[in-house]
């Protein structure tokens, strides 16, 4: 980061913007925010550094004559390079990403077969495990799935140089979100709304709805899985009959 605090961009004839090390605590508050969403061990510092690449990349984009505030333009840049340090580390183990393609496609071929959203015992009996088993699992998914919905929704990102694809796309995508998040159960609902739109920590999401921390980490991963699932191509033909032919006749 040394390197580049010593680093001021010119914009125009008529003034310049500010050296970047006083754009770091407009940084730093980026990262503060983004680092409540994330598993403990993620260092503060690490995501500021590479927030930072973020802002030389803003700095160096950033044109003031098209009336765009620079904090409000770098904030779209900011939180792209901390998302893709985040990837970069991989968060998921390979077995804890099997765990999770393989929730998701049971819930996806429940919801084929059924014809409805599939109930949490249904999914754990699919998967030969006990509800408590499939809440556990569930519950250690959180931090990845967090980071996954912000994959799948980045809509609330603002971008300078959207072409008028880009933005009817994104429309597109928000109504079908919205679809989406109508058929989650009320509880599922709750929970995505106090933690995207009320920004609430898991923490409090659990003293609001009387949960503990661990059943509201579950009760997200869980949601977000059916979200990917719903927003998702349907199966493949035959991926019915296979699930079935692997369950057995009398299965449920």
């Amino acid at each position: 980061m040394s390197t580049s605090l010593a680093v001021a961009k010119k914009v125009d004839e008529g003034g310049s913007l500010k050296p970047v090390e006083e754009y770091v605590p407009f940084v730093e508050k980026v990262a503060r925010r983004m680092a409540r969403r994330l598993p403990s061990h993620i260092s503060l510092e690490d995501l500021i550094s590479a927030g930072v690449v973020g802002l030389m990349e803003a700095m160096n984009r950033y044109d003031p004559n098209n009336g765009t505030d620079f904090e409000k333009f770098a904030e779209f840049r900011v939180k792209g390079a901390i998302l893709d340090e985040l990837r970069r580390r991989d968060l998921m183990a390979r077995d804890a990403r099997m765990e999770s393609k393989n929730i998701e496609n049971a819930i996806a071929g429940l919801a084929s077969e059924l014809g409805r959203e599939p109930e949490e015992d249904e999914i754990a009996s699919t998967l030969g495990l006990s509800v408590d088993d499939l809440r556990t699992k569930l519950e250690k998914l959180t931090p990845v799935k967090v980071v996954s919905f912000g994959d799948i929704y980045p809509v609330n990102m603002p971008s300078d140089d959207e072409s008028p694809f880009d933005k009817l796309a994104k429309k597109e995508l928000k109504a079908g979100l919205a679809q989406a998040i109508r058929k989650l159960s009320v509880r599922h609902q709750q929970v995505l709304q106090l933690y995207y739109r009320e920004d609430l920590t898991l923490k409090e999401i659990g003293r609001v709805l009387e949960v503990t921390e661990s059943r509201v980490c579950q009760i997200m991963s869980e949601a977000t899985l059916r979200l990917r699932t719903l927003m998702k191509v349907k199966p493949p033909a035959g991926e019915k009959s296979r699930r079935r032919g692997r369950r057995g006749p009398s299965a449920r």
